[in-house]
């Protein structure tokens, strides 16, 4: 099932409010980048209400056109252990290629390939 929805909607969805046209463009920058986007963006929103309970989150990277998955940096080795599990998790059940960056972030590629 895919949810097409606007750039707005999306930036909402991750819990941003104060949306501006750079942040727009950024999102449509992240759709063409991330394989498939439109077919795993449900999964995405499903992840970051899942992470909310465990300090994590989903967001757009400042650095790279993709979204990011991350712990806060003040997260104990039992917390950051918890969410490398539920993303890794949430990646193979949902056929997703993430990059690791580090212990607390991980890049959404899109679907394998």
């Amino acid at each position: 099932m895919t949810l097409n929805l606007t750039n707005e909607a999306i930036l909402i969805q991750l819990g941003m409010t104060n949306i501006s046209d750079a942040l727009l463009n950024q999102v449509s920058a992240v759709k063409e980048a991330t394989h498939k986007f439109e077919s795993i963006e449900k999964h995405i929103f499903d992840l970051h209400k899942s992470l909310e309970k465990i300090n994590g989150y989903v967001a757009l990277s400042s650095t790279n056109n993709y979204l990011k998955v991350k712990h806060h940096e003040s997260a104990n080795r039992v917390q950051n252990n918890e969410f490398n599990e539920l993303v890794e998790h949430w990646a193979e059940r949902y056929k997703i290629a993430l990059e690791k960056v580090n212990h607390s972030t991980y890049y959404i590629l899109g679907l394998h390939h």
